[in-house]
């Protein structure tokens, strides 16, 4: 992706969220086909052949297939939430906290440290016990006696 498409594209979403109450005759009008794709990829696709009204019609139907994509994203997010509790064991060795430590369970999940903390404590496939707390996770270790913040990399 090049760096014009990541800023129509930052730029689009701008304009969605200031915008999201507009009917569709006003839709936007900021949101130029020119401000999605370039001039090149636009004679690329034959949009020059457009009648302006057609080329509008092309822009309003982008900008409500986008809007439809976030809604759907926001249903898979939403029903891909993580639960409140999650039971393992470390897949390996564990040589405790080291300020970005990367944590592999055997469920397959993979967590890193996200607050600083520096604790030496060797396990071979300790338990944990990762529990949401205010909003974030923490993870316990079997053996240590502090449950430190961890996010989830896959």
């Amino acid at each position: 992706m090049t760096h014009r498409t990541i800023t129509a594209i930052a730029l689009f979403v701008l304009c969605v969220v200031c915008r999201l109450h507009a009917t569709s005759e006003e839709k936007f009008p900021e949101i130029t086909l020119d401000k999605i794709l370039s001039k090149a990829e636009q004679v690329e696709m034959g949009l020059h052949k457009l009648t302006p009204q057609e080329r509008d019609k092309l822009r309003i139907y982008i900008i409500d297939m986008f809007l439809k994509g976030i809604e759907e994203g926001k249903k898979q997010i939403g029903s891909a939430q993580l639960p409140n509790v999650i039971e393992s064991k470390i897949d390996g060795d564990f040589e405790g906290w080291e300020g970005e430590t990367v944590v592999k369970l055997i469920n397959g999940q993979i967590w890193q440290q996200s607050e600083y903390h520096y604790y030496y404590h060797y396990a071979f496939m300790p338990k944990v016990l990762i529990y949401k707390s205010g909003g974030v996770y923490k993870m316990m270790v079997e053996g240590t006696k502090k449950a430190i913040r961890v996010i989830q990399l896959k």
